[in-house]
């Protein structure tokens, strides 16, 4: 029972994660952090070995993430447009929330030092010009692709490279690096379910997994040696989203109240997943 309550659990935060990665300024890596699998996922796919021994979580995470890109992408695109205020401030909610189980994980080993203000500021930073650059909305256009280009194959999967690296460090948005590299409108044009385009599809899927591989690799390298400092820069990165998809309607109006309940309700949800996280690691030892 308890291995099917842990592998539910997995399920769910790869259909988070696989939505959160479809919304621009939304980190799919910051998902993860809140629900407590960060390391655990960066440290299965580090390597071929770390693949195969963690196989089963992976594809339950895997088949998590596919429903809730293909799936559920268009609910919370909706959700976004009708009521966009309220659906951020639930995701803010779920990053503020897991502020103290961050710093729980960071300094596990060891307290806080001076020195790890240097990569809290840098990561805020980072994450809010992110914010500002999106918000000058400097997009490049489009690309149309209608069949098979060996130039249009290398540049989607190199820019699959790059937004997956950004997928999986907390406070970046594979989604909106994706939309400064120009590839974000022609790969969701290519998952709508009625009409898949695997001219797209395979060669930036072969890219996002080349890409998560390496980046993870190196993000679990880091954690192993320089824990308190790399969850420093994490802490930074998180807190800098919370500006970063802070709704552009917020304000004292109405839908700011309610946003503020679902702000609430986010809290909630992410305090539950971390003591769901406790129980687990309590139950393991």
């Amino acid at each position: 029972m308890k291995k099917i309550l842990h592998y539910l659990k997995v399920f769910i935060c790869g259909i988070v994660f696989g939505i959160a990665n479809v919304i621009p300024g939304v980190s799919g890596g910051t998902m993860l952090v809140v629900f407590g699998i960060y390391d655990q996922l960066t440290e299965a796919i580090s390597g071929i070995k770390a693949i195969i021994k963690n196989i089963v979580f992976l594809i339950f995470f895997g088949l998590g993430a596919g429903i809730g890109i293909l799936g559920f992408a268009s609910v919370i695109s909706l959700l976004f447009e009708r009521f966009g205020v309220q659906t951020n401030m639930y995701f803010i909610g779920l990053i503020l929330g897991s502020v103290p189980m961050i710093y729980r994980m960071g300094t596990s080993e060891s307290k806080v030092k001076p020195l790890c203000a240097a990569p809290f500021v840098i990561a805020v930073g980072v994450v809010v010009l992110l914010a500002v650059l999106e918000q000058m909305n400097i997009v490049p256009a489009a690309d149309i692709v209608e069949g098979f280009s060996i130039g249009m194959t290398l540049k989607l999967f190199v820019c699959a490279m790059i937004a997956a690296v950004a997928m999986i460090i907390p406070g970046l948005s594979g989604s909106f690096v994706m939309m400064l590299l120009g590839v974000y409108q022609t790969v969701i044009g290519a998952i709508q379910i009625k009409d898949l385009n695997f001219y797209v599809i395979i060669p930036f899927a072969l890219g996002v997994i080349v890409g998560i591989i390496g980046g993870a690799k190196i993000i679990s390298i880091l954690i192993k040696k320089h824990k308190l400092m790399v969850y420093s820069a994490i802490m930074g990165l998180v807190v800098g989203s919370v500006y970063a998809i802070l709704p552009a309607d917020f304000g004292f109006n109405l839908q700011t109240g309610y946003g503020f309940v679902c702000l609430l309700f986010g809290v909630l949800t992410s305090v539950l997943v971390s003591k769901l996280g406790k129980t687990e690691e309590a139950q393991d030892q």
